[in-house]
């Protein structure tokens, strides 16, 4: 059995924090790191750490939530709380996590998608901060702690997102956040960018990411939940971020030590039409639900005309599945009223 505790811990050992494919300097965070975090020493980072529970959902992917759970077992060793959401329910995936000590694993009734198997996975959490992190992403060194100094040291912030490189865009950034124009476009930040002279600074944004998404579980109890389980995927994350707002609470983006995102190695294997419509219902259902008067009459309308040029055939189903109340969940519909 692989062990957590068993592992050299770098975080415990208090390995420096440079990233060794990205040699060159890493504009605010690492000025930030060097003149702040490690200042505090290794053992206040490791009692900031063990605030932490991780959720990661998984489906089929064994290579990928291996390579995940192996870094974070070298990097943490046992001083976080794993949960793990199979949605496959799969016992190939039960032997794996079981390989790893003190991991939890959580079987999900049927595979109710991204957004029921972080509902799931939240609920079997103890700490006061809740990361919800893919399962197909890598980290390589302490990239998670920053996140929670932040969110500690913020009264009003609510939920962060730390920093991505995506492989396949070349060591390029994934977004580092997202605002909203009044229009209902989304403008993903910095994507694509390159990671190693990026100079990322923190700053207030719409939305985080949901394949590293950190929240206090302070917005959970103001929310009452976390994502609409009819959601299944897509879009999930930007709306617990608008529920958020809509109740006083602030989102950001702050930069850390990169973890890499292999991104879509989940929703490449669904049909692109399919993945469209869900994405289009789910941000109509969201800015019907989250915004007033203007949003409803202005946001909303500017949205729907920008999807029909993308994918008219998408929008229709889309609209239709909100028509009919029509959900992906067996035990849930559709509402447009407001609870």
């Amino acid at each position: 059995m692989r062990s957590c505790r068993s592992e050299r811990c770098r975080l415990i050992q208090g390995d420096s924090p440079p990233y060794a494919r990205f040699h060159a300097n890493y504009g605010a965070f690492e000025i930030w790191y060097n003149t702040h975090m490690h200042e505090k020493g290794i053992n206040s980072r490791i009692d900031i750490i063990t605030r932490l529970s991780v959720v990661i959902v998984t489906w089929n992917g064994d290579d990928l939530l291996n390579k995940c759970l192996s870094s974070l077992c070298k990097v943490y060793g046992d001083v976080i709380e794993i949960v793990v959401v199979d949605n496959a329910d799969s016992k190939s995936t039960r032997s794996l996590v079981s390989s790893f000590s003190g991991v939890i694993y959580v079987a999900s009734p049927g595979n109710p998608g991204f957004a029921g198997g972080n509902n799931i996975g939240v609920r079997q959490t103890t700490r006061p901060y809740i990361l919800l992190l893919n399962n197909d992403t890598v980290i390589h060194g302490d990239s998670f702690s920053t996140l929670v100094e932040f969110l500690e040291t913020h009264d009003k912030v609510g939920i962060v997102q730390g920093t991505m490189n995506v492989p396949s865009l070349g060591d390029g950034l994934d977004d580092c956040g997202v605002l909203m124009t009044p229009f209902g476009i989304q403008r993903h930040l910095h994507r694509g960018e390159p990671t190693a002279t990026a100079k990322l600074v923190p700053r207030k944004v719409f939305a985080a990411k949901g394949a590293m998404l950190m929240f206090k579980r302070k917005v959970l109890d103001d929310l009452g939940f976390l994502f609409y389980d009819h959601f299944w995927s897509y879009y999930e994350e930007t709306d617990f971020c608008h529920r958020a707002r809509n109740v006083g609470w602030e989102t950001w983006f702050v930069p850390t030590l990169p973890i890499d995102h292999i991104c879509g190695a989940t929703s490449s294997r669904f049909d692109g039409n399919l993945v469209w419509r869900r994405y289009f219902r789910n941000i109509i259902y969201s800015f019907y639900r989250n915004y007033r008067f203007f949003g409803r009459v202005f946001t909303l309308p500017c949205f729907v005309c920008a999807a029909f040029v993308r994918s008219p055939s998408a929008l229709c189903g889309a609209i239709s599945d909100l028509i009919q109340g029509r959900s992906w969940s067996s035990h849930e519909t559709i509402s447009l009223v407001r609870p």
